[in-house]
């Protein structure tokens, strides 16, 4: 029997499922995500997380407890770095503990390491843990590394291509991909806008040189990867002529983004180029108080068009 691995549907998720789904299947393993999040989810994962823990780790804490029973593994990467000379949020780096020490009767939680700030060669070795773990060999690992990669390449790629040009509006949308495409801390954002009329052009349909453009005026290089992403592509946006208007999004609780947002929402008070709008959601936001500031916010950019 192929042995069962569980894989929360919250944080980098959002970034790297169809390369961590295609790696557990070439090593004959059947993979379990968690259902679709749910205001239940939610909940389930405050009851679970400490106070100061903000909502998208309490989200992965009530995904984390939906598998903990159905599964025989329990994918929690230890995530150090993704980029060179750069980190992650420290949540990333505790999160195997995290769930560990909040939740109780677990299965086996594969909590390998994975830090690329030194070096890409790690990635390859944080495979071959997983793989010894699972009991596969190294041939069998690396044949599965290389699948898993150029998925996720494909993968990339299609998001890049999703930029409909016809649309009567083009909206920005600030934030991280756990947030943004998670469908219930959003609240379906990006579907609601382009029922709408609008195009929703996010930082994962930007090419890297774009994003690193955007973050060339900063005297001191950021080292969080994923806020640098979401400060490259706000400036990106500001320098768009096509851009009708920016909406970020932020989590309640989210250290990096206070400061981040901070500095995207005082450049856009300084430029006064496009409408901006800051959403910045937790556990308790409602949908109907959400659509209404949506409503406001695209009727504010048609007027402007008159």
């Amino acid at each position: 029997m192929k042995p069962k691995i569980g894989i929360p549907q919250a944080l980098l998720y959002h970034r790297y499922y169809p390369a961590w789904n295609k790696f557990f299947e070439e090593l004959d393993c059947e993979v379990v995500d968690s259902k679709v999040s749910t205001k239940e989810t939610v909940d389930a994962g405050v009851r679970l997380a400490v106070d100061e823990a903000c909502l998208p780790v309490k989200l992965f804490l009530g995904h984390v407890q939906y598998l903990k029973n159905k599964v025989d593994y329990l994918f929690v990467p230890r995530v150090v770095s993704i980029e060179s000379k750069e980190y992650l949020c420290p949540k990333f780096m505790g999160l195997p503990d995290m769930v560990r020490y909040n939740i109780d009767d677990l299965p086996t939680i594969i909590d390998t390491t994975l830090n690329l700030r030194d070096s890409k060669i790690n990635l390859f070795k944080a495979a071959l843990e997983v793989g010894e773990v699972l009991g596969k060999g190294t041939w069998q690992v690396n044949k599965a590394l290389w699948k898993a990669l150029r998925e996720l390449r494909k993968y990339r790629s299609e998001r890049k291509g999703k930029i409909n040009s016809k649309a009567n509006y083009k909206i920005g949308v600030l934030g991280h991909e756990y947030i943004i495409y998670d469908p219930h801390i959003s609240m379906n954002l990006i579907a609601k806008l382009r029922k709408m009329g609008v195009e929703v052009i996010t930082a994962e349909m930007l090419s890297k040189p774009a994003l690193k453009k955007g973050v060339a005026h900063l005297s001191k290089d950021m080292f969080w990867t994923l806020s640098k992403q979401m400060l490259g592509a706000g400036h990106h946006f500001f320098d768009r002529n096509d851009i009708d208007g920016i909406i970020q999004l932020t989590a309640f609780g989210c250290g990096p983004d206070s400061l981040v947002g901070e500095m995207i929402e005082r450049e856009a008070k300084r430029r006064r180029k496009q409408p901006f709008m800051t959403l910045n959601l937790d556990e308790h936001t409602g949908e109907a108080g959400l659509l209404t500031r949506l409503e406001a916010f695209i009727d504010m950019i048609k007027w402007e068009g008159i």
